[in-house]
């Protein structure tokens, strides 16, 4: 089974002034259909950057985020968007068929 999201060696580091501060530091993680996730840790340990990461509401410095396939990491924000569309009417129409 194809995981449905998958992140290879995930980074982002953000600039303060000179300073490079990393929020996330080689985050790999591989997630199949039907699995529950929860993602825990101290305040300021980068839970929310690696949500807007993945959700493409925000671009990795370096690495990969898979989402069905597709290589959140090379799109364009049009194509991030476009796919956060299809994604949300295909879950709409699974859950009006039951």
């Amino acid at each position: 089974m194809e995981p449905i999201l998958q992140t290879e060696n995930l980074w982002k580091v953000y600039r303060q002034g000179k300073v490079d501060v990393p929020a996330l530091r080689g985050v790999s993680i591989s997630i199949l259909p039907g699995e529950f996730v929860s993602i825990m840790g101290p305040s300021g340990c980068g839970k929310s950057t690696m949500l807007h990461v993945i959700g493409g509401l925000a671009q990795a410095t370096r690495g990969r985020v898979l989402l069905d396939g597709n290589d959140l990491t090379t799109m364009s924000d049009s194509g991030r968007t476009l796919l956060s569309r299809l994604g949300r009417a295909r879950r709409y129409s699974r859950a009006r068929k039951r």
